[in-house]
């Protein structure tokens, strides 16, 4: 079918700059040479002399962490996604060796991507080959054909809302021979995607609008004092006191600053906002961006995450309701992205570019569309009269059931009417609701400034209907006085007539609707006009027509090939964690003159695989940078999340007892007792003492199965005490380590997933970065007699695991080794001891249980105040369920019984401090 091993060096192709070539051209020995670019990654300047160097210092580091994602996947390739190949042939395309793929399907289709299913992107690289590797050495068997594909398109007569897809085009680097009698069977295996960092390559390569760019190469033009003619010539109309009055002190100062300096017209800005967790980040973007759209001004938010983004995308939704659109209409707000990724909940759907462009193309459609709406109202309100005489005539010539009402595109139905009223009735509800539907849905998705002249029109009209109705149904209307009053609705009716004159009143509102409509008609045609009728020129308007458009960083290179009225700032949430290179997409984007950045240096960076590429600083934020340079920051000071017993570790060791607890944290009411006893009080450190760390699958690091057990354990406590109760709980259980999060996920399996009111999210630290809970129960998992603990130490991933917390946090570990480990943790275990906030696993029965095998008849653990004396531990039902140990059942039981004297000498008192 194939020759050749897929080393062979390609010339690059201008479309992306050779960086898909690049890729592909790559041998096994390149991947796996941690070496290969060594000598090109230099470290990247604080400052920059020129914006080509600003551009250049990225290329390499950029290809060397591809290299390095490539390498990661391809030692984790026995569980990649793969699927067996039914048909290849070579695709008829001048100049690219492009090949047409059929497979059968797609399995391990949920260990990529964190736990989507797989689909086939724009950008995947795969491996083809004549066996499906078990590891990478398979590949370099002598006689193994295979080479590197990248995915180019799903095949012509495929819909993409089919993927994954099993027929689909690749590329490759050199010729792959065909051969019909070859009875091998072949795979397409997946490696990685490769979009972020071609969006990035192009980036570096076709430099767009440089304002903001040029603004932040050098330090010098870093520090500057307030612009005074901008402040002159603002009068302070842009600020309205009915957005920020919710604003705090420190919130409010910063909001001001960041208008005062957007507000300047002949000169580039970009401000900085300091917000530690649970400041308020997300409500002071989402204040700036409301009054943003208030000022006229195109507003382009991004953050390097789905996660962040749609945080962002709630705010400003739940502010727009709270202001009742007063600044800005949801229709000014367009959301866009993968729908799978973004996973969109009920508050955000109507923001979202798809829908919105699915719900448009509906109102717009030729047989369900407001134009076949407004004239079959119009028809019937003027003529309903003579189309019921009709109806009456063809019964009395044909004398057979009616078949058709009014020769119509789309028939009212098929039935008879009993009466005039009868026929009134059923014509006007079958119109009324798809045509208030289209009202409805203009109002919520077309930009205020499209509706704005129509709002009260529409709002007229869905009221004046839903009024002719209510009339409509009652009881009293009489049928044949009804059709004399419509046989005459243009005539001026009797200038006196008495209110319970029903038919009287159902003519007037039936004028009253017919204005209302002939006066929309004109409108809505324009509209149609601008809009388009297929779901590309529909795409397009929404786009060119929102004046606050959110994304991802990297989707923001969607943007570029827009035809739209140019942007003017650029608002980056998390802009700590978005690598700087990264930012470069957005910062590039037609008609950007001022930037605000908000994040948080203290907390996680953006992750970079290669070690070479992370010591030359490629995952330091355009944030990180201009902080340290010395420009000014924000700082919001408040923090509104966490109890002050939970609060006070972080505050201390990362903001220098900067932040300030809100009154609301600090009421007495906000001290939860979810669990009865001092163990599980807001805060404290839970010692596993008899825990043991083992390497999980390739890629995943670390796992402690003993801590899986009592994280099953606490949860299960939780949900017995949380049926007494059914108030609302949330839980998260935060892991460093992706087989601790994937060992405790398999044993929660699908449990309490459909429980309403008790909610269970194990993710990674990094995964739970902006996120928060009621409870977090961290699982450390290190465990060693060599106090080693990795990249545990990292203090700014202490940070996020410590802080997601809002009532309760809980931390599982070994004290030896993170008491010993010279690092963060063993200042939180040293503070745990001196708040008395540190205990002994086995302090609780029903951790003990946990901890030394007792099952009950589902499998976990015995728990609900069960005795310890209720039953022998067993060893071998733990190390069935957990597999946490290898020592026999004797040598496990001694274990459990010696431990419990050294563990007394750290024993915490007993007690909380508050």
């Amino acid at each position: 079918m194939m020759k050749g091993d897929g080393s062979e060096k390609m010339r690059g192709v201008p479309t992306d700059h050779g960086f898909t070539d690049t890729v592909l051209s790559w041998s096994l020995e390149d991947i796996e040479n941690g070496n290969l670019y060594k000598g090109k990654v230099k470290k990247i300047p604080q400052s920059f002399e020129s914006v080509g160097q600003y551009f250049e210092s990225y290329k390499h580091p950029l290809l060397e962490e591809t290299r390095a994602q490539l390498h990661s996947s391809m030692e984790s390739i026995s569980r990649a996604p793969f699927a067996k190949v039914i048909a290849f042939s070579e695709s008829k395309a001048h100049g690219t060796k492009l090949y047409d793929v059929e497979v059968d399907e797609w399995r391990n289709k949920v260990t990529v991507r964190g736990q989507e299913p797989y689909k086939t992107l724009p950008g995947d690289v795969f491996v083809l080959a004549d066996a499906k590797p078990k590891d990478v050495s398979d590949l370099q068997r002598i006689g193994r054909q295979w080479a590197f594909v990248a995915f180019n398109k799903i095949a012509e007569d495929v819909h993409e809302d089919d993927s994954p897809s099993t027929r689909f085009k690749v590329k490759a680097l050199k010729d792959i021979e065909v051969d019909d009698g070859n009875d091998k069977s072949w795979f397409v295996i997946f490696l990685i995607n490769t979009i972020p960092n071609k969006r990035i390559w192009k980036a570096l390569h076709t430099p767009g609008n440089l304002q903001i760019i040029k603004k932040v190469l050098c330090t010098n033009s870093l520090i500057e004092e307030d612009c005074d003619l901008g402040s002159a010539e603002s009068d302070g109309s842009w600020h309205d006191e009915s957005v920020t009055y919710k604003l705090n002190e420190p919130q409010t100062q910063a909001f001001l600053a960041c208008l005062r300096k957007m507000h300047c017209s002949h000169k580039t800005e970009v401000e900085l906002i300091w917000g530690p967790p649970g400041t308020g980040k997300t409500k002071i973007i989402s204040t700036l961006l409301l009054s943003f759209s208030r000022m006229g001004y195109r507003t382009l938010t991004c953050a390097p995450t789905n996660v962040a983004i749609t945080g962002v995308a709630s705010g400003i939704t739940k502010l727009v309701s709270e202001t009742d659109g007063s600044f800005c209409s949801l229709g000014d707000i367009l959301l866009f992205g993968s729908k799978e990724r973004l996973k969109l909940g009920s508050d955000i759907e109507e923001i979202y570019l798809d829908y919105r462009v699915q719900r448009l193309t509906e109102c717009l459609g030729h047989r369900t569309g407001w134009r076949h709406c407004f004239d079959s109202m119009i028809d019937l309100l003027e003529d309903c009269a003579s189309q019921f005489e009709s109806i009456r005539e063809r019964e009395k010539s044909k004398e057979k059931e009616i078949k058709e009402v009014c020769r119509e595109e789309t028939d009212a139905s098929n039935e008879t009417y009993k009466s005039f009223l009868d026929f009134v009735r059923k014509r006007f509800v079958s119109i009324s609701s798809p045509l208030k539907n289209c009202c409805e849905v203009f109002r919520t998705h077309l930009p205020k400034s499209y509706t704005q002249s129509n709002f009260q029109h529409m709002k007229s009209l869905i009221g004046l209907l839903e009024s002719f109705e209510t009339l409509l149904v009652q009881d009293s209307v009489d049928s044949e006085v009804l059709e004399k009053r419509f046989a005459r609705l243009e005539v001026v009716g009797d200038t006196v007539q008495p209110l319970v004159d029903i038919p009287f009143q159902l003519q007037a509102r039936g004028r009253e609707c017919l204005s209302v409509l002939k006066t929309l008609q004109g409108s809505f045609n324009e509209l149609e006009l601008r809009m388009g009728m297929n779901k590309e020129s529909i795409k397009d308007f929404c786009l060119q027509a929102a004046s606050l458009l959110l994304c991802t960083a990297s989707s923001s290179y969607k943007l570029h090939s827009v035809k739209m009225k140019p942007l003017s700032i650029l608002v980056i949430d998390e802009a700590a964690q978005l690598k700087e290179c990264e930012s470069a997409i957005p910062l590039q984007l037609p008609g950007l003159r001022h930037a605000i950045l908000v994040g948080d240096e203290c907390q996680l960076p953006a992750m970079v695989e290669s070690n070479i590429s992370s010591e030359a600083g490629f995952g330091r934020s355009l944030f990180e940078r201009m902080s340290s340079l010395g420009h000014s920051k924000h700082l919001l000071n408040i923090q509104y999340r966490m109890h002050p017993s939970i609060s006070s570790f972080p505050n201390l060791n990362f903001y220098c007892n900067q932040i300030i607890d809100a009154p609301i944290v600090k009421r007495e009411g906000y001290e939860k007792h979810y669990l009865p006893g001092p163990m599980f009080g807001t805060y404290s450190f839970i010692n596993i003492v008899d825990g043991r760390e083992e390497r999980g699958d390739v890629g995943y690091g670390w796992r402690n199965l003993v801590e899986v057990a009592v994280v099953m354990k606490i949860l299960h406590i939780l949900y017995k005490a949380w049926g007494r109760s059914r108030q609302k709980l949330s839980i998260g259980v935060i892991s460093p380590y992706a087989a601790q999060v994937v060992a405790i996920q398999d044993r929660l399996r699908r449990k309490y997933v459909n429980t309403d009111g008790f909610t269970v999210k194990v993710k990674s630290v990094d995964g739970f970065q902006g996120g928060e809970e009621d409870i977090i129960i961290i699982s450390t998992v290190r465990c060693n007699r060599n106090a080693s603990i990795g990249f545990l130490s990292n203090t700014q991933r202490t940070n996020v695991a410590l802080t997601r917390a809002r009532h309760c946090l809980w931390i599982l570990g070994n004290e030896a080794t993170l008491g010993n480990s010279h690092s963060i943790w063993e200042d939180l275990v040293v503070d745990a001891k001196k708040r008395q906030c540190f205990f002994n696993a086995d302090e609780d029965k029903d951790l003990h249980k946990a901890l030394f095998g007792e099952m009950d008849s589902e499998g976990e653990a015995k728990g609900g105040g069960s005795s310890v004396d209720k039953g022998k531990s067993n060893v071998s039902e733990v190390a069935a369920v957990s597999g946490a140990y290898s020592q026999s059942s004797k040598e496990t039981q001694n274990k459990g019984k010696g431990s419990k004297k050294s563990k007394k000498k750290n024993r915490g008192k007993g007690s909380r401090k508050k």
